[in-house]
Formats: C-alpha cells, structure tokens, sequence
C-alpha cells in the first residue's frame, strides 16, 4: 500500500495535479504518528504596540495585553501568512531609502512593531506528545507567547525557529499564541519587509521521536564520478524525552522517482533519556538517475523510528543524487563534468507582495530564471525561504546557499547550523556561502579565524559540500579568502585582480559569486534622472560594475572562473541605484520586480542557450522623432543579422561571440525587421512595429486553474494593445480590477521602480467606540469573595456612590478593594455587529469582570488597555457591568476610561494600478473553495476585458483549524 502510494504521489507531482506541498505531506503523514500542520491561516494583525514588550518580568505566564489569553483581538484584521506589513505602508521622501523608502524603522515607531495573534484547539489525545510551532521566518526581533507563556525569542529577520510549546499547551482545551513582531532595526540595506512573512507550522511528535533537522542523506561515488553503483549515507538523530532509555529501531527506505523502492537499511539504537542519540548507517543505489538542473531527478527518503515494533515517528524527505566540487582548473563540476554556472543573485521580495512570496510564486520566479538560460541561483544575502529550495530542487536550479552574517560567537554558529542542518538535503544546494562583502573584516586575521570557525562547522555538519564567502576585494588573499575552499568574486574583473589572484593561488577554485550590476529600466531608452530612469540599453554600469556583455565575456573564456551570478535577477526594493527619490527600487535586475523581461533578458538568453535568439530594441513608437536617429541594436547568438526598415535593408552584421550588434537608424513610424542567419542560412526572424493608440485592455493568466487550497495563486500580465492586438509599450493608463467567486487580489505591481501607487489594498474592521459612564461604586473588605451578589446582573447598586473612572487618577485606596458596576444599553441592531468589546484604559492591581452576572476574565495591566469580546454575553436592552478590584500597592484601581466598542467588517476595496509602459501584473489567490472567479480590468476609454480561472479541488495538506 505504501508503495503504491509512493508511486501515486510521484506521477500526481509531475503531472501538476496537486499542490505543491502535497506530496511531501501526504507521503509523510499518512503512515506516521508525527504531525505537521500548517498553522497560516486564521490569523488576526494589529500594526501598533500599546503592551510594551508583553511579557511581565516578574512572574510566569502571565502575559498581558495580546499576550494575554483573556484579550480580545476581535478589533484586529484577519490575515493569512505569509504576511508582510512594509508593502501595506505608505512611501515617504524621509524613509530609509535602501529599504524602498517605506515609513518603517526607527524613524517612524508607530508602523514599526506589530502584533500577530490565533486562537487553535488541541484534542485531548495530544497530551503526552511533543508540540512545537515552527516559525519559518518573521522580520525581525520576534517574540512568541503560548497561553500567557513566553516561549522563545528570535532577533534574526532570516532564520527559521523552533518552539518546544509542550510544557504550556492545553490538551482539550482552547489555546492562544501570540507573537510580536519588531521591525524597528533592518539587519540588511535592501528591503526586508516586515511581519511573519514565511509558513507556521504546528508540530507534534510522540516522545520518542526524530530530533529536528536531524536526517541527512547524502550520496557517494568511487572516485565522485557518478558511475555504476551509488553509495547512499544515512544519518539521524533519536531524541528521547522520556525518564527512561528506549530500544528503537531506525529503518529507512528508499524510493527513485518513479516511486519504486530501490534501498533500505536499518539500524538498532539504544536511545538515552533526555538526550539525541546518533544513529549512522548506508547503503546503495544501483545505476541511480542523476540530478541536474536539466534533469532534476527527486528520491524520496523515508525514514522510520519504531519502539517495540510499533512505528513511532516517520519523516519523508526528498533528494538527489549527483557529485558537486569547484576545481581551480577546470570550474565547476557537476557529476563529474564541467558545469558552466549561469546564475542570478537575488533579494525575496516581489510586486504586490513583498517578502511574503507564497509559495507559488517561487515557481513562477524560478521559471522565468530558466527561461533566459540561468541555471544557479544565490540567495543573497540570507537564508532562504525554505520552498524557493523545494522550487529549485524540483525545476532544477543550482543554489549558493548564503548565510546571513559572518561570526562565530555562539549565536552566529547556532544561526550557521540551523541553516546547514534545514538545507542540506537539498540536491540544488551545491555550495555555502558564509557570508557578504565584509569590507570591516574580510581582509583582516580575525575575519580569516572567524571563517575558519565557521567552516570548520560547516564540514561537521556536512561533508560534501565545499564553502566560499563573497568578497569585494580585488588580488588579495588574506583574511576570509584564504579560510574558505573557493574564492568568491563580487565584481574585480581583469588580468590585474582575476588572473593575477588565480596565478598566485593556482590550488584555489574561483567562482562569480557577484557579477555585473549593470541598471537598466524595462521599456525607456533615454535618460530621464528627473523620473529616476535609466536606459534598457546594455550601457550603464556604475564604477564598481559592469555591463553584461562585459563581465560575460570576460568569464565565458576563462572555464577556471566556474561562471558566475549576475547582480541580479529581478529588481527588488531599495538600493534605488543610481538614482534616490523618488525612485524606490534597483534598477539591477534582468527583471522587473513583476517578472516582466528587460531587454539584457535576451543578452543572457542568446549567450547562455543554444537555441536561435534574435530580439530588436528599442519599441518603434517614437511620434514627434520622424528624422531623428535611433540607437537600434540586435541582441542575438546568429552568425550574422540583417536589419530591414519598411523592407529596406540597413546593412547585415557580423555578430562577435557573446557581444550585440548595432545600427544608427532615422526615425520613420513602420517596421523594423531583423533576419538571422547561421552558417549562411536563416534561421529566425523578428519584427518591431510603430503601433496604434491604446485601445483595450488584455489579461493573460500564467495559470487558469489553481488548487482551492487557500493559498495557491494566478498571476496575471495586464497589457494595454492597440486596436490591432498588439500591446502599446508607451502606455501608461490607470488600472481598476473587480474580482468575483471564491478567492482574492494579493498583489499589484507594474514594474515601474518610481511608481507610489499601492502594491496592496488593506482595510481594518469599522471600529465604533462609546463611553460607558454613570459608573457607581462600593468599598469592601479586603479579601472580600467574588461570591456575593453585587456582582450578580440584578443587583440594585443605587445606594452606592458615584465614580468617575475616565481620569488618570487611580480610584482604589492603598491595598483597597471595591466594586464598580454601570449600565450598558445594547439594541437588537448593535448585535449585528460581528463583535462587541469592553475596553479598559488601565487596570492597576487586578480587577474581576462580570457582564450581566458572568465571569469574563481577571485583567490586570497598569501600563495599556485591556480588551475582552463580550457580545455573547449580552441582550437588547439593559445590561449590567460589575468589577471586583483589588490592589496591592499605594494605590490603584480602574483609571483612563471605560468604553465599550462595536466591531464591523470593513467596506470593499477597490484595487487598481497603473500600467508601466505597456505592462502591469496583478496576482490571484484561491480560498478554500472550489469555483469560478471572475477577474475584470478596466480603464478609461479602454475597452474591458474579463477571464475566468477555475479553482480545482484537491487533498489540502493537513492544516491546524
């Protein structure tokens, strides 16, 4: 049955028929114990800090405010995760412009701290396993509270973290998390974005269990050529949380891509309370299907821990096998041959959604990479996103997998290991990079023994992979360059740096790891500094870059340089290069930031593919320029290139290897006509046409069908065309979309790196707030039992005084005690209202809420407000409010008002974007049911257009209610 599975998943995955977390959960799961329960949905968001840090410092459990499990957050936003609240922020001229100018960070507290908050439930039949919550990435300094606890803290914005929640989890019973969020401190100078903007997950094991991040499985070959027989390692950790040892039994199975097991082993280990006991064992794959990005070949690895015969734990996790080095002479090899890298560095923002990518996007991504011929890709400058990893693996994308910062104090070597020990089954990752550009250090003994340190870490925690670092240096050797294995080059090319380096040190193997930086803007061919717009011309490199044809080919004749990684990809925010406001992102990437090609995107794919390219720039519409002379060029791998002009010819040119052509051409409205030829003999054509004036509006779905999973996505191109269908690549028209059926907008962008018009369109719930006034009250006894009637929803307080609990004075004498009680009118239309809140200004001491006779919560916050949701406790008419305060201090009491607070969902937005010219995206999500949605775009005498996308049906991965 197992088997059948296997193979089932396996030819579900490759015909797209399931999400795309699917097969892993559902190989994993469906046999085991061990739960993984995605925990993003049903989330609730409030940007502001009102609590402090949340945590009370003088005893345990006893967090307040949203920390608070009494709290009620029913005034806050629902949001899903992936989140990131930066891209919801307004900009603004003061803002830190490498990060994209947006009003977060130190300069603006007030959107720089936020909270996130979820109510879940855990069945009774958890007690006595182990829970985790596993938080993937939050940006930045994050702080997380179960039940009032506080269960860890984590200052990266990159790493991913782990949660032990099993001491202050409440089996069978109703539990709250609450985690904040601070953005105040940006750790890079590019934007990282803001909030829990990777997965959540819930974990739960048996105490007997797989420890985290523990099995590694790696391949072998005589020699590291990847002939005949593999020999496969396996690795694991036991980790025994009971009082007394266990005999276990560890056995693994392993399955080849098309789902047949091909290896098992097993392995007999006595597992010591308390502690990880290792377990070690191999074995081999006979004539195994090799990894590759043209050939990404997944196995799959399940491994199995069982306690008396009975299994106790399994995991199931994918990987490849394939050889991977760097050699000083001959490059980079992969399964033993030479292996040009063709790679991109890239940041993990995107258009319309920030840093919280689902994970869909990391497909689209990815495929758009390949499409110009990249086959590597570095994440630059952090961890990455675990799913870009799976994207990788499964389309085939080699990884330079790049920590955060150079150290190796505790903290920094703890963060290295989490990153080692989370990836290294990856089959894309093929090298580690320990850190970027540390100018302060790289050149210095220390920045040369830190990176000792940290490698030395690296090869304990895997063997087969070697280690660079990229270094902006030029011919310099010491320090970090003369720690790690490969020399890692971030720009510096030229016989006086490159080659002189690889002569002094011929032993040491060299890599690309940061190449061009050439800025160009998609579609503008002038210089316009006013807008912040560079040209799409290959010509404009800073002083520390170059352009593409530079730097190519420069490496492209030496194969000991290994290739390299352009600067960058896709665009992103921040870093507005060579412009500041108010252009708000980079104009580095071969990208927009939508995915939407520049015209250096048919530079690399003419020099990096072997199938014919021929492309002509710049677009042909140029009215009020008849007569003027146009810089046209041909970006192509032809022998030679023939440029025509309403069928005149303007000359054929010999193409240079990894270089353009170009033309001095007067301007006259037609067409421009290119013909290619190889070997004599043509072999492709293209055209560029003076169009006709914008006319309609045009949707075009990467994607019609996507699974009703309640994260999957569409995302859509928006192109303007002329009457004849051909898009308008000047026009810049406004935008509005209306989307109907079982899904929602994410996301806007266009591509244009000076544009302010919202990448997202977010509304908090209608909040109506009321004083509740005429307040009596009654002095009592200290230690006076909440028993008595005066907090009953009848009792006649009319013979007590009055009390006026608006002010900041504290209305409780010195370890006094009383009772406060108020009337609250509620009408039939008031209960319509989804939630209705009392609100407390302060609390000093703890005070006992009662609505109408029913205990609410203790509350006791003398630094914020107190909140708690009561609309099922009240009816139409006349409701009675009573309090029992206490305080043990000079004074203290009720103060800074009462208020109660009627909750409404917020009105529609109305989402909308300007093209940039010609071009804008808009990205669509599902929701958890299936469908039609129906998106319409429309815009000032345009005609509208309208498509429909399905949302098919599938296994949802297992997810926390």
């Amino acid at each position: 049955m197992k088997n059948s599975l296997v193979r089932l998943l396996t030819v579900l995955f490759a015909l797209g028929l399931f999400s795309l977390r699917g097969a892993a959960v559902e190989m994993s799961a469906a046999p085991s114990p061990r739960e993984r329960l995605l925990f993003d949905f049903g989330w609730k968001f409030h940007l502001g800090n009102e609590w402090g840090i949340g945590q009370k410092l003088d005893k345990s459990g006893s967090g307040r405010g949203p920390a608070s499990m009494a709290f009620s957050d029913a005034s806050w936003r629902p949001v899903n995760l992936p989140h990131d609240w930066a891209i919801e922020l307004p900009f603004d001229p003061r803002a830190d412009a490498s990060h994209g100018f947006r009003a977060v960070g130190e300069a603006f507290p007030e959107n720089s701290v936020a909270w996130y908050r979820r109510t879940f439930e855990l069945p009774a039949s958890d007690k006595g396993r182990r829970l985790w919550i596993e938080v993937d990435g939050a940006f930045r300094d994050s702080s997380i509270f179960v039940n009032g606890w506080i269960v860890g803290h984590n200052d990266s914005g990159y790493g991913s973290a782990r949660y032990d929640i099993t001491d202050v989890a409440r089996c069978g019973e109703k539990n709250v998390v609450a985690i904040q969020v601070d953005a105040t401190h940006p750790e890079g100078w590019f934007y990282e974005g803001a909030g829990i903007y990777r997965h959540v997950w819930l974990v739960k094991t048996a105490p007997v269990a797989l420890a985290p991040d523990s099995v590694f499985v790696y391949s072998a070959f005589p020699g590291n050529l990847p002939t005949g027989e593999a020999t496969i390692h396996l690795q694991a950790q036991i980790d025994n949380k009971l009082k007394t040892a266990a005999e276990a039994e560890v056995s693994w199975e392993i399955f080849a891509p098309d789902g047949k097991s091909v290896a098992s082993a097993k392995q007999s280990v006595n597992a010591v309370a308390g502690v990880a006991s290792d377990v070690r064992q191999s074995t081999t794959v006979a004539l195994p299907e090799l990894w590759s990005p043209e050939t990404p070949r997944l196995y799959h690895l399940t491994t199995t821990v069982s306690v008396a015969g009975k299994a106790v734990d399994q995991q199931m996790i994918e990987f490849g096998i394939r050889t991977v080095a760097f050699d000083a002479n001959r490059g980079f090899l992969l399964n033993g041959q030479p292996y040009v890298i063709k790679g991109t560095c890239n940041h993990q923002d995107h258009a319309g959604v920030g840093s919280a990518l689902p994970d869909r996007l990391q497909y689209f991504r990815i495929g758009k990479l390949k499409e110009m011929g990249s086959n590597a890709y570095r994440t630059s400058h952090n961890p990455p996103t675990p799913e870009l990893l799976e994207a990788c693996d499964r389309l085939g994308m080699l990884v330079m997998d790049e920590n955060r910062l150079l150290g190796s104090d505790a903290q920094h070597l703890q963060w290295l290991e989490d990153l080692v020990r989370r990836d290294r089954n990856h089959p894309s990752v093929v090298i580690w990079s320990l850190a970027n550009e540390e100018f302060n250090t790289q050149a210095t003994p220390a920045g040369g023994r830190t990176a000792a340190t940290m490698e030395e870490k690296v090869k304990m925690l895997d063997p087969t992979r070697q280690v660079t670092a990229n270094s902006d240096l030029g011919n310099v050797f010491e320090g970090i360059n003369s720690a790690v294995d490969v020399r890692g080059w971030s720009y510096h090319i030229g016989v006086t740096n490159m080659d002189a380096y690889h002569a002094a040190h011929p032993t040491q193997p060299n890599v690309g790891s940061e190449q061009g930086s050439t800025v160009s803007t998609r579609g503008i061919y002038y210089v316009d500094p006013v807008r912040g717009y560079v040209t799409a011309y290959d010509d404009n490199a800073q002083n520390w870059s170059n352009t593409a044809e530079q730097w190519w080919t420069f490496f492209d004749s030496r194969p000991w340089l290994s290739g390299g990684f352009v600067w960058t990809g896709f665009d992103y925010r921040g870093e507005p290069t060579p412009y500041g406001w108010p252009c708000v992102n980079s104009h580095f990437g071969v990208y927009d930031t939508c995915g939407f090609a520049k015209d250096n995107f048919w530079y690399y794919r003419a020099w990096w593919t072997k199938q014919p390219v021929l492309h002509l720039l710049p677009h042909w519409n140029w009215t009020g320029k008849e007569g003027q002379i146009i810089d046209v060029r041909a970006l192509s791998n032809c022998d030679e290139v023939e440029l025509f002009l309403n069928q005149k010819s303007l000359g054929r040119l010999t193409m240079k290897h990894d270089s353009e052509l170009k033309w001095k051409v007067p301007y006259a409205p037609g067409t421009l006509f290119a013909k290619g030829f190889k070997d004599g003999k043509l072999v492709i054509e293209t055209e560029v046409e003076t169009t006709g004036a914008a006319a309609a509006v045009h949707l075009t779905p990467d994607r019609a069908t996507i699974d009703a999973d309640g994260e999957d996505i569409s995302v859509i191109t928006v192109s303007i065309m002329d009457a004849q269908g051909r898009v308008v690549p000047v026009a810049n028209n406004a935008i509005t979309f209306t989307l109907d059926g079982p899904g929602r907008i994410i996301g806007v962008g266009n591509g244009d790196p000076s544009c302010h018009e919202p990448d997202t369109f977010v509304a908090d719930p209608v909040v109506v707030t009321q004083p509740i006034e005429g307040w009596k009250t009654k002095n009592v006894p200290v230690n006076y039992p909440e028993t008595q009637p005066e907090l009953s929803a009848t009792f006649d307080d009319s013979t007590w005084s009055s009390a006026n609990l608006s002010g900041n004075k504290n209305t409780l004498e010195a370890n006094g005690e009383g009772f406060f009680r108020a009337k609250l009118a509620v009408t039939e239309a008031d209960l319509k209202a989804p939630a209705i809140e009392l609100w407390f200004g302060k609390i000093i001491g703890n005070a006992t809420l009662y609505v109408n006779g029913v205990k609410v919560a203790d509350a006791s916050d003398g630094s914020s407000a107190s909140i708690f949701e009561v609309k099922s406790l009240l009816h139409a008419g006349e409701n009675s409010v009573a309090i029992l305060a206490r305080t043990w201090g000079p004074t203290g009491g009720i103060s800074h008002g009462v208020a109660w607070r009627k909750i409404s969902s917020p009105a529609p937005t109305q989402w909308s974007r300007s093209v940039f010219n010609g071009l804008a995206q808009i990205i669509v999500q599902s929701s958890k049911h299936t469908g039609e949605l129906k998106l319409t775009a429309s815009a000032n005498g345009l005609k509208a257009d309208t498509i429909t996308l399905k949302t098919s049906s599938v296994t949802l991965p297992p997810s926390v209610p």
